[in-house]
């Protein structure tokens, strides 16, 4: 049978909520990163009380992202947008809409992107997908921080709950010995 010491059962306990801390810092992170400042800048840009959604091409991309059209597909209309080499930030005032049910990006070299569950009242950065990987990295940004955040946070508390599960069973088996 193996029996835990003390200190061993304090670190089979700490060791989950340590890695629950490390994963959550990213979310946490992206979240004070994207939330207050943009959102209050690109709301000034919209009359009071309407939603809202930016985006924003990178600087080193915009060479090849000049002239891409966006489309935001909404309930009962579609919105269109372009960028260009003057600005490289979209803005779309989605009056009182609150959900965007697709955003299609038809980039200059004739390549489609389409998203989901693209995250309002937010600024997102919108960049050339060079790879499959990078087609991916854009879908899981364009989800916000928010949803980001529920997701790391049930990674997380499955983690401890799983630290928990050892450590309950380390004591049962010390409690059969």
């Amino acid at each position: 049978m193996v029996t835990l010491s003390s200190q061993q059962r304090l670190l089979l306990f700490l060791l989950p909520l340590i890695v629950a801390a490390l994963l959550l810092w990213v979310p946490v992170r992206d979240a004070l990163e994207v939330g207050r400042p943009d959102a209050e800048i690109y709301a000034a840009d919209v009359p009071e009380g309407h939603h809202w959604v930016a985006f924003t091409v990178p600087e080193d991309d915009i060479h090849a992202t000049d002239g891409a059209m966006l489309s935001l597909v909404l309930e009962f209309e579609t919105l269109e947008g372009q960028v260009d080499s003057s600005s490289r930030t979209v803005l779309f005032d989605l009056e009182e809409n609150e959900e965007v049910l697709e955003m299609k990006v038809l980039w200059p070299d004739g390549r489609t992107q389409n998203f989901t569950n693209v995250a309002i009242d937010e600024r997102h950065e919108l960049v050339y997908p060079k790879s499959i990987n990078d087609a991916l990295a854009a879908q899981w940004a364009l989800r916000g921080a928010f949803f980001r955040f529920w997701v790391w946070t049930a990674v997380a508390a499955l983690l401890v709950l799983f630290g928990l599960r050892v450590l309950s069973w380390a004591q049962s088996q010390e409690s059969h010995a």
